[in-house]
């Protein structure tokens, strides 16, 4: 009978430790996943937002890439028109736009999204000779509104042949129009070409976070020959003058002095802060002697918004 008793007393004992060691295995799991959440929590709070804001804004540089590469397209397509007659029977130029961005691999997988709108906004370029009737040309533009979580929220827009970043209310053109071909022919007399990109096509916009395309068309330049004229002012209408006064005063002024053009004795740029327009006038010179053979090339560019396989 003792016997009996000490086997089973420890066969209790033997129960017993192994419900400890069960029991501290089941506590060792749990303060375990208590550490590891621990560490995603302060992963999510304290890191995460940075990190995010840091690959948003990597997504915004991809954007202005997809950007300029839509505006060497639209250059291109002007290139190929213009020495090229049968050009616009050759097929359209698809640009590929990264719409969404700024994912984080398990930590914040969503991605920010991104607005893509093309011929809902319009530019305008107008010019007013001294003598004979104003000539205006009408375009629409392309536009992208990012849509970020963390990263400040950026527009960009492309309106002939400028790409222009704002942001809060600041505006900056980060890729240059060739929009002036200005040559000296012989002393004060001189030929200015106006490059006008004029996007058209049906109005429309997509939100998305992943790829979408633009498809480009181009046709043939129409050409306006305005005659020769001492004097004129060229009037751009935009949303944004800031953008289009800091190009005229840097990137147009290099232009001139190479034709051999004064700032303020043969073109002068109006000092008024307009909000919707810019005002360049282009002077008869100190003696009235400026002469300018004057043109306007009007390029046509249809743009349309597709899925890729749409335009197969």
């Amino acid at each position: 009978m003792k016997i009996r008793k000490n086997r089973s007393w420890e066969e209790v004992i033997k129960s017993l430790s192994n419900s400890e060691s069960a029991a501290s295995t089941v506590i060792a799991a749990v303060l375990l996943l208590s550490i590891l959440f621990t560490i995603f929590a302060v992963l999510r709070v304290a890191y995460v937002p940075e990190w995010k804001t840091d690959a948003e804004q990597s997504h915004m540089s991809e954007v202005q890439r997809d950007m300029t590469g839509l505006k060497s397209t639209v250059d291109m397509i002007i290139f190929l028109t213009a020495a090229n007659t049968s050009y616009s029977a050759r097929p359209p130029v698809t640009v590929p736009f990264s719409m969404g961005g700024g994912e984080i691999s398990i930590l914040e997988p969503s991605k920010s999204s991104g607005t893509l709108s093309i011929n809902t906004k319009s530019y305008k370029v107008t010019i007013i000779p001294i003598v004979g009737n104003e000539t205006s040309i009408n375009s629409n533009i392309i536009t992208y509104h990012s849509n970020n979580r963390q990263y400040v929220d950026q527009v960009f827009r492309y309106e002939n042949g400028a790409v222009i970043l704002v942001q809060d209310d600041r505006s900056l053109m980060t890729q240059f129009p060739s929009l002036f071909s200005i040559n000296q022919i012989s002393a004060h007399n001189y030929t200015v070409l106006i490059q006008a990109i004029n996007l058209s096509g049906n109005s429309d916009s997509i939100s998305s976070e992943t790829y979408t395309y633009l498809r480009l068309t181009g046709s043939q330049p129409n050409t306006i020959d305005l005659g020769n004229i001492n004097s004129f002012d060229c009037i751009i209408s935009t949303k944004y003058p800031d953008a289009w006064k800091s190009y005229f005063k840097g990137n147009l002024n290099e232009i001139s002095k190479e034709a051999g053009l004064k700032y303020g004795t043969d073109f002068i740029l109006d000092p008024k802060d307009y909000s919707d327009k810019i005002h360049l006038k282009f002077l008869a010179g100190s003696e009235n002697q400026n002469h300018y053979r004057l043109s306007i090339r009007e390029y046509v560019i249809t743009a349309e918004i597709g899925a890729r396989n749409s335009f197969n």
